[in-house]
């Protein structure tokens, strides 16, 4: 069943990529937070996923995405793999010790990306949880927000409401850096990312 899903979702994330058009905004303030000498943390919401991807499947393939253990999951991890992108593996409930171990390493070079969907795996969706971005402050990471919009799209029947684009739309992707608060207990640094990132998607979607 597994390869099943997995086939079936390569195809479509393949006439998804050959068959629409993309605008890529902020792209050169990213380039900029690369190299500049700081790790970056890119925070994407499960449900906006395929836009972020297709951004750093075309720029920053050297990308570590944090990828759940959750079965489905796995089938979007093997077509991630297969992208050539370098997988973290764990989320907050499944192999949380790892994710930890391995973010920690990444951020401590200056050079790396990391990626990770902040309300990931199951949710609530669009409700960020703290830790990730907790850890990325301390080791001093750039954190940016990279989402999108399509003028033409299905939304899945998920928990997260999974935006897929139609074929022949025209597509956006935004980078924006977002500024960390002052209080870096977990919760309140959860909360605040996700008011940020929300308000980012909302003007997105308006």
């Amino acid at each position: 069943m597994m390869l099943i899903k997995y086939i079936i979702l390569k195809f479509i994330f393949f006439i998804i990529q050959i068959s629409t058009s993309w605008k890529y905004h902020g792209v050169e303030r990213f380039n900029k937070l690369v190299v500049s000498n700081q790790p970056v943390l890119v925070c994407v919401w499960h449900g906006y996923f395929i836009f972020p991807m297709i951004f750093l499947k075309k720029y920053y393939k050297q990308t570590k995405i944090v990828s759940s253990t959750h079965p489905d999951s796995m089938v979007l991890a093997k077509v991630l793999n297969d992208y050539g992108f370098n997988l973290i593996k764990g989320s907050s409930t499944r192999g949380a010790k790892n994710v930890i171990k391995e973010m920690m390493k990444s951020l401590r070079d200056t050079s790396s990306i990391i990626a990770i969907t902040n309300d990931g795996p199951k949710g609530p969706a669009r409700i960020a949880k703290g830790g990730a971005v907790s850890l990325a402050k301390k080791l001093n990471a750039k954190l940016v927000f990279i989402s999108g919009k399509s003028d033409s799209c299905f939304r899945l029947k998920t928990w997260d409401r999974f935006v897929m684009p139609k074929p022949f739309s025209n597509n956006d992707v935004y980078i924006n850096e977002i500024n960390y608060p002052s209080d870096s207990n977990h919760e309140d640094i959860g909360k605040y990312i996700s008011n940020k990132m929300n308000e980012i998607q909302d003007d997105i979607d308006a």
